[in-house]
């Protein structure tokens, strides 16, 4: 395994890793706001399509992750870098800062995607193999 190969391959195991957490949160998190049947006000239905989203990302996440980045493709590297980025900056900003996530658990996601956006770079700078 050559050395680009070797980043590419932590690269994509990270963003599997990122889209876990997200999907995992989401769908529970959808599960328990859909027990108590539909949303009865706008903010319930807001936090519940939130959750939705939160789990349709971390697919793409793992998606992009096995089918582009695991090959150190350069659009699968932007496509986790920006979507991924943009989603886990507005997270922190609007809802770590304020204090309604704890800092600990709502920096979790933030730090993976750091991590593998950090190994898809190194892997990219070393070996740009797939468009």
């Amino acid at each position: 395994m050559t050395d680009s190969r070797r980043w590419s391959t932590s690269a994509a195991v990270l963003y599997v890793l990122w889209g876990l957490l997200h999907m995992g949160l989401g769908v529970s998190m959808v599960i328990g706001d859909l027990t108590d049947g539909a949303p009865d006000t706008e903010l319930a239905a807001e936090s519940l399509l939130y959750f939705c989203c939160v789990s349709m990302l971390g697919a793409q996440a793992i998606f992009v992750a096995v089918t582009m980045n695991r090959v150190n493709s350069r659009a699968g590297y932007w496509l986790n870098v920006v979507v991924l980025g943009v989603v886990d900056l507005a997270f922190v900003v609007f809802l770590v800062a304020p204090g309604h996530v704890d800092l600990i658990g709502g920096t979790v996601g933030p730090v993976v995607w750091l991590l593998a956006t950090a190994c898809a770079t190194v892997a990219l700078r070393r070996e740009p193999t797939r468009a």
